[in-house]
């Protein structure tokens, strides 16, 4: 047994003595720069690439076994250009051997790479200039993740990665892209499973379409264990600045701040006390996600912090939109609860706040082969009207123009792909300064049909319903309108429509209208359809029917036009008619007016395409009291009077048909002057009179 011990001991002995030998004699007799040549040739036998090794090849032993390489420019490929397909300045790598020998334990020194230089491109036929370098699958299947039978590494440590002045560059021919990394820079600290280690990254970054210029800088901690499949890098901070064209002259800054979690085991990852801010913009929020090898899933929170639009927009130098009231667009926040997979993506607890309006409820998008928009949405109030451009600004100074084209009003691309599924209620809305409350908005689309239903509850005391339909599926769109108001106060509705209070009195109004077309031009042409309408207690305002009668008998009488001091409105108790539209006309026969003293007709027809009207109404005095349609009057009582309105409708003119009415007049006086013989001398023999002599009295 002593003899046994004592060949093991002189056996290692002689190792140990070999060992410092290799050690002394190795750096002693071996200079790897004198074998350039033949690293050279083998390169090239492997690669078909030329190996340029301008600068030393150094070497170490013992304790670190290590290789430096300085100067090494590998060519590009043929037809790339002249320029290395990589080049490096500086490069080591060292692993110490004593741990290695005596625990397994596989200890590499910090990596140094400097001057890192990365030329990729990719020609115009889709050629890249690394596809002679990518080689196929390892023969005999695929390499195996167990270390060797019987044993392995107890344990594996790296100290550092060091990376200076690195630049990487993407060239596409077939595109025309082309991206340039420069002044990259990679330090970390000891790399170590399970253990956290520090990292920080830098780059600039230019890009030729579009033209930009930018910087990135990326820090944090990083905690990677590969055998427990868990990763995790804390207090991430990224921050970029870019440069360029569409962007302000001082550039758009952001920062990105975070912890992140990954569990590849599990499949789940979480972003915990995620931060963006650019300039006066702050998003933050959590997210967590699960089934990240199969079917992932990621939900979470999102919220905008409030900020100032105007001012935000205003410091990047982007435009902000001229509004009839200066003070809105100051006030934007946003917060939801996210969930998405690769099918849809939900909001909900959805809370929008604009300047004083606020919108509350859920929206999601389901990603199938054609994405369908679903919403269930709440606004609290809006004034749409603050949001237009001034009214200075609107009007624009009227010079002559050349005649221009109508450009079509519905995007009928984009309706025909678009699915759409939501409801939306608003307590309180004005636009074009038409107040409205409690509206119910319902509105779908699929295959290239929309339909919007509507309900106001609350319109000018009345309230509305209203359906349209706009279906673009086919080569030309059609168009049809269902609308239905009751109750509607129309003096106020004018008032604000068109600061206008031509018509007085409470009414219901009816529609049924079809069209079709894209521009205003054809849809006008190609309108029709009915119209209803019936109001009650109320006033035509700007003409005074009763003194535009006495206007004209004076004239008739030969006597002095009275003067009278009464507003110029025609009352009336009731107003009805309707009227068919048959492409862009419409024609009226029965519109009826009633107040105490008139009864007033018309008929007529109103060109809506070239906006004017060829109507005609007969009032008939049926009494005279005292104020409008009074004194003067007495003698016209029963005789029609026509009225004919021309010209367009905003300004029409008007006369009355004297001869018409003093045949008229006439003709009821000499009835009158007959009646009363006959009932005195005659009685009954007008009733036994043919019917052809009746007419006459």
């Amino acid at each position: 047994m002593g003899k046994v011990l004592k060949f093991f001991g002189w056996l290692l002995g002689l190792l140990v003595v070999l060992v410092l030998a290799l050690v002394i004699l190795v750096p002693l007799f071996v200079n790897p720069n004198d074998h350039k040549d033949q690293i050279v040739d083998e390169v090239k036998k492997a690669t078909g690439r030329d190996l340029a090794i301008n600068g030393d090849i150094g070497l170490s032993v013992f304790p670190w076994l290590g290789l430096e390489l300085n100067g090494l420019k590998l060519s590009n490929a043929p037809g790339f250009g002249k320029q290395p397909f990589a080049a490096v300045d500086y490069a080591q790598v060292r692993v110490n051997l004593i741990p290695l020998l005596l625990h397994q334990t596989l200890e590499v020194d910090t990596i140094q790479l400097k001057g890192l230089e990365l030329n990729l491109q990719k020609a115009k036929n889709g050629a890249t200039n690394w596809d002679d370098l990518a080689g196929g699958s390892a023969k005999g299947g695929e390499a195996s993740t167990e270390g060797p039978s019987g044993g392995g590494l107890t344990g594996f440590s790296i100290g550092g990665v060091d990376i200076q002045n690195g630049q990487v560059v993407w060239n596409d021919q077939s595109t025309g892209t082309h991206y340039a990394i420069k002044d990259l820079q990679v330090e970390t600290g000891p790399l170590e499973p399970g253990k956290p280690v520090d990292v920080r990254l830098g780059l600039g970054l230019t890009s030729r379409k579009p033209p930009l210029q930018g910087a990135i800088e990326l820090t944090g901690t990083l905690n990677a264990n590969p055998r427990d499949k868990h990763f995790s890098l804390e207090n991430l901070l990224l921050v970029v600045k870019v440069t360029g064209d569409g962007l302000p002259k001082e550039g758009v800054d952001a920062k990105l701040h975070t912890d992140l979690y990954v569990d590849q085991g599990a499949g789940t990852f979480e972003v915990r006390g995620l931060t963006i801010d650019s300039g006066e913009l702050a998003l933050s929020g959590d997210l967590q996600g699960v089934g990240l090898q199969n079917d992932p899933v990621v939900e979470g929170e999102l919220r905008l912090n409030e900020f100032n639009p105007r001012a935000w927009m205003r410091r990047f130098e982007l435009p902000v939109p001229e509004t009839a009231d200066p003070e809105v667009l100051k006030k934007l926040a946003f917060s939801t609860a996210i969930k998405g997979s690769a099918s849809s993506i939900k909001f909900n607890n959805l809370v929008l706040r604009l300047d004083d309006s606020q919108l509350k409820g859920t929206a999601e998008l389901l990603n199938t082969a054609k994405p369908v928009y679903q919403f269930n949405l709440d606004l609290n109030q809006i004034n749409l009207d603050r949001y237009l451009p001034p009214a200075g600004e609107a009007k624009a100074a009227k010079q002559p123009a050349a005649p221009r084209r109508e450009g079509p009003l519905f995007p009928v691309k984009l309706l025909r792909g678009l699915n759409l599924d939501g409801s939306l209620r608003v307590n309180s809305l004005t636009a074009n300064k038409i107040h409205a409350q409690a509206i119910v908005i319902q509105i779908k689309s699929q295959n290239g049909k929309l339909r919007v239903n509507e309900q106001v509850g609350r319109f000018y005391d009345g309230l509305i319903k209203g359906d349209l339909t706009l279906d673009v599926h086919g080569k030309t769109p059609r168009l049809k309108i269902a609308q239905k108001a009751s109750r509607i106060l129309a003096g106020p509705l004018l008032q604000d429509l068109a600061s206008t209070d031509k018509l007085q009195g409470s009414g219901d109004f009816s529609a049924n209208l079809s069209t079709l077309g894209n521009t205003v031009g054809q849809l006008k042409r190609t309108l029709n359809g009915s119209l209803k309408f019936n109001f009650h207690d109320g006033a035509v305002k700007g003409f005074n029917l009763a003194k535009m009668i006495r206007e004209a008998k004076a004239k008739l009488s030969g006597q002095n036009v009275p003067i009278a001091n009464e507003p110029n409105q025609t009352d009336f108790s009731q107003l009805s008619g309707s009227a068919r539209v048959r492409n862009g006309i419409l024609s009226n026969q029965d519109l009826l007016a009633k107040s105490p003293f008139l009864r007033v007709t018309g008929a007529g027809k109103v060109n809506l395409v070239m906006e004017n009207l060829d109507y005609t109404v007969k009032p008939v005095i049926v009494s005279t009291p005292k104020g409008q349609g009074g004194e003067g009057l007495n003698q016209l009582v029963g005789i029609p009077i026509p009225v004919h309105l021309t010209g367009p409708w905003a300004d029409p003119k008007w006369n009355i048909d004297l001869a018409k009415v003093l045949q008229e007049q006439q003709k009821a006086k000499l009835k009158k002057e007959v009646d009363k013989k006959l009932k005195k001398k005659l009685p009954g023999l007008k009733d036994k009179l043919p019917g052809a002599l009746k007419g006459l009295f």
